[in-house]
């Protein structure tokens, strides 16, 4: 499992190596064109990352204030429960470019799953999220990256319109990215709300910003563009 593969890591390494520390790690395993269903990164021009913070067990106001004093564009993939426990915390940081997604409703396993459970995992999550914020997640992240093929059909039954994986994660000061190397343009970075948020997401701020990277946000670049509204009055007849 790759966020398990990830996090070892970090735990063998916290210590040896300084700040900020890109480690040679397994991939996320997800396909990485922009069109395809899973991604793991965004391929683009532009020099921008994309931050995304997970799960929901610690949300503190101190992490509120640097999202919102920095102006942070996050993909939000919090479970169902944290949408009760910390609603006023995650209202908080609603702004433009930020957005809720779908991280399951109970974090269990997908591959572990029927299809006809991973379905429920997936709608009953947007259900939560969409009475929360008004808005229907586009995205899905399993929990640990676990999926198969009835993980795609699950989401796509419950209007997801890509699953996204990641190919940076970051704790504790370190950042280890798949493959090794700095943070690229197009990454997807992986957080977790938890007490060393903080102090990671200054490092991942510090970090790209020495790479002439900015964050942005994931919707601008992998939400499908809105179809064109046709005047019916204008049509031949």
């Amino acid at each position: 499992m790759a966020r398990r593969r990830f996090s070892a890591t970090l735990a063998l390494t916290a210590g040896l190596i300084a700040f900020p520390s890109i480690i040679n790690v397994p991939s996320a395993k997800a396909k990485s064109s922009n069109s395809s269903f899973l991604v793991d990164h965004v391929r683009t021009k532009d020099p921008v990352v994309f931050i995304t913070i997970d799960d929901g067990s610690v949300i503190t106001d101190r992490v509120v204030e640097l999202l919102l004093s920095r102006k942070i564009p996050v993909a939000n993939f919090v479970l169902s429960e944290a949408l009760k426990t910390h609603w006023k915390a995650l209202h908080r940081i609603q702004r433009p470019g930020t957005s809720f997604e779908n991280h399951s409703e109970t974090h269990r396993l997908m591959s572990s799953l029927s299809l006809k459970e991973q379905t429920s995992e997936i709608c009953r999550a947007n259900e939560h999220v969409h009475g929360n914020y008004k808005k229907l997640p586009l995205f899905f992240r399993p929990p640990g990256g676990s999926h198969n093929s009835d993980t795609v059909t699950a989401a796509k039954k419950c209007g997801i319109q890509k699953i996204v994986m990641w190919n940076v994660e970051a704790d504790q000061g370190k950042i280890v990215r798949s493959g090794g190397g700095s943070i690229r343009r197009g990454d997807i970075i992986l957080l977790h709300y938890m007490n060393s948020l903080e102090s990671s997401l200054k490092v991942v701020l510090a970090e790209i910003k020495r790479l002439g990277l900015r964050p942005a946000s994931l919707r601008d670049y992998l939400a499908p563009a809105p179809l064109p509204v046709v005047n019916t009055t204008t049509l031949p007849q």
